[in-house]
C-alpha cells in the first residue's frame, strides 16, 4: 500500500525553516511496517495552486494523509477538493493539532474520511493495517470517521504514548532536508518577524522535541493534540537524534519546540551534561535554545543551560499585568516573570519574550502596565499579538458562548498567522482602537529605547 502525505504551506511570509516533525514521524512509523510512502512538501517547495494539482494529478497512491495546524484550514479544504477531485475513490486522512482541534467540522464540512485525534504515531499503525486488510474502524482508537452512508462515528480516546523513546526518529530522507536546513529556526532567525530568515548565516539548524504535553491551563492554549500529561525522552535518547543529526547533515543549532522543556530539572540537568560530552567527542560546540516558563527558572538552571551551549530562552510572558495574567490562568506572578528576564539576559545576553493584548477587561491601564514592564526589563517587542480564541481553547468556547463567533467554520476559515490582526474583539474598545493601541505600544516602546540610547551616549 502506498501512502502520500501533505504538508501544506504555513507562514508563507517566511522562509520555510520549521522541519514537519509530526509527519516527520508518522512517515518513520508506516516506513517501520514496509508501508511505501512518498511526501509532498508544499510549504518547502511553496508550489502554486496549479502545480499542486499538477502533481497530485499525476502522483500514483492508495490512501493520502494530510498533517498542519488550525491556521492552515482553508488551504487544506482546497486541498481535499482537488485531491477528491483527481482521486475520488482514495481515502484522506488529516492529522495534526488541525484534525484534532476540529474533528467534526471538518468530516461535516468536507469530503474527508477519518480524522486522527492527538498523538498519531500509535494510531498510525493500527488504522493503516486495518484499511488495508479493510476492516472495521471502529476498532481503532484516537480517530473519527464517516461511513458511506456520511453518518459520523467517534471511536475510544488513545492512550498517550508514555515511552517517547519507543517512537522512531523522524523520517528525514523523505523531505527537503537542505531547505530546512539552510532556513535558520529558533535563535539563527531572531529577525523572524521582520523579513524572514537571514540570508548570511552558514550554521545548519533543526528543530526536534525532547518533551510532549503541558499540565498548565492558560485559556488561549491548545493542548488536546499533545495532552496535558506532561512525558519526557531520555537525555540519551535526544542526544542520539541531535548526533545523528550533526553526522548526518552537519547540524550545529538544535530548536526544542516544547510546549515545557523545562519542566523536569533533572532531565535538563542530564541533557546539559550530555551534550557539553557530545560537542567535545565531536570537536565543534553544539548550541540549542528552548521555550522557558517564568516561574521554572532558577539561577543555577539558567547557567547550566547557558554553559551547556544553550543561547535561546523563549518566554510567552503575554502581559505586564497581573490581573490580567490570572485572568488568562497563566499561573505565574510579574515578579516571577521580571526575575527569569534578568536572569535570562545576565547570562544569555538576551531573552526572546511574546506578548499580547485584547484579553477580557483589558484596560489602558493594564495595558500600560506592560508598556512599563518592557521599560523596565529593556524589552522592545518586534511583534505584539491580538489575543485569538483557537477551537479547542477554553478562550475558544468563551467566544462561542458571548455570541461573538456565530458560524465556526466561516471563523476558523477567517484565522491567519498568529494573532496579527484582531478576529474576536473581548475589549470595550474597538477593533481600530485595538490596532492603534498596538501600533502605539510599539511606538513607544521604539521611542522610549533611541533616546535612553542616546542618553547613554
Amino acid at each position: 500500500m502506498k501512502v502520500l502525505l501533505i504538508n501544506p504551506p504555513i507562514r508563507e511570509w517566511a522562509k520555510p525553516n520549521v522541519f514537519p516533525l509530526g509527519l516527520g514521524y508518522i512517515a518513520s512509523v508506516l516506513l517501520s511496517k514496509k508501508y511505501k510512502v512518498e511526501v509532498l512538501d508544499i510549504n518547502a517547495y511553496r508550489f502554486d495552486k496549479l502545480e499542486v494539482e499538477n502533481k497530485i494529478r499525476n502522483t500514483k497512491f492508495d490512501i493520502v494523509g494530510i498533517g498542519g495546524i488550525i491556521t492552515t484550514y482553508k488551504y487544506v479544504k482546497w486541498l481535499i477538493s482537488i485531491l477528491k477531485k483527481n482521486h475520488p475513490d482514495k481515502k484522506i486522512i488529516i492529522g495534526g493539532s488541525l484534525g484534532t482541534s476540529i474533528p467534526k467540522i471538518m468530516l461535516e464540512k468536507n469530503p474527508v474520511d477519518i480524522v486522527c485525534i492527538g498523538e498519531g504515531e500509535g494510531t498510525a499503525k493500527e488504522l493503516f493495517k486495518v484499511l488495508e486488510d479493510n476492516e472495521d474502524l471502529s476498532k481503532v482508537q484516537g480517530i473519527w470517521y464517516k461511513d458511506n452512508t456520511g453518518k459520523i462515528y467517534q471511536t475510544e480516546k488513545r492512550t498517550p504514548i508514555w515511552n517517547l523513546d519507543s517512537i522512531p526518529l523522524p523520517a528525514w530522507d523523505l523531505f527537503p532536508m537542505d531547505i530546512y536546513l539552510r532556513n535558520p529556526v529558533g535563535a539563527l532567525n531572531r529577525n523572524k518577524w521582520i523579513n524572514g530568515s537571514p540570508e548570511n548565516t552558514r550554521e545548519l539548524s533543526m528543530n526536534l522535541f525532547a518533551t510532549r504535553g503541558c499540565p498548565y491551563r492558560c485559556i488561549y492554549c491548545y493542548h488536546d493534540f499533545m495532552g496535558y500529561r506532561y512525558r519526557i525522552r531520555s537525555p540519551q535518547n535526544v542526544i542520539k537524534e541531535i548526533e545523528i543529526l550533526y553526522k548526518k547533515y552537519k547540524v550545529l543549532y538544535f530548536h526544542f519546540i516544547d510546549d515545557e522543556f523545562v519542566m523536569k530539572k533533572d532531565f535538563v540537568y542530564q541533557f546539559c551534561a550530555l551534550v557539553k560530552e557530545l560537542s567535545k567527542s565531536i570537536g565543534h560546540k553544539i548550541t540549542w535554545g528552548c521555550s522557558g516558563r517564568v516561574n521554572l527558572m532558577t539561577e543555577d538552571l539558567i547557567v547550566k543551560m547557558a554553559d551547556a551551549g544553550c543561547i535561546l530562552i523563549g518566554y510567552g510572558i503575554e502581559s505586564g499585568s497581573q490581573k490580567m495574567l490570572d485572568l488568562i490562568k497563566k499561573g505565574v506572578t510579574v515578579e516571577q516573570a521580571k526575575s527569569a528576564i534578568r536572569l535570562t539576559k545576565k547570562y544569555l545576553g538576551w531573552a526572546d519574550c511574546s506578548f499580547m493584548i485584547g484579553y477580557p477587561d483589558e484596560t489602558k491601564e493594564t495595558i500600560q502596565e506592560t508598556i512599563d514592564f518592557c521599560k523596565e526589563l529593556d524589552l522592545i517587542p518586534e511583534v505584539i499579538f491580538f489575543l485569538t480564541p483557537y477551537p479547542g481553547t477554553e478562550l475558544y468556547y468563551m467566544a462561542l458562548q458571548q455570541g461573538k463567533i456565530k458560524n465556526e467554520e466561516e471563523y476558523i476559515l477567517s484565522l491567519d498567522e498568529q494573532g496579527e490582526k484582531v478576529i474576536v474583539n473581548f475589549t470595550n474598545f474597538s477593533d481600530e482602537e485595538l490596532v492603534s493601541i498596538q501600533d502605539c505600544m510599539i511606538k513607544e516602546l521604539n521611542a522610549w529605547n533611541m533616546l535612553k540610547h542616546l542618553e547613554s551616549k
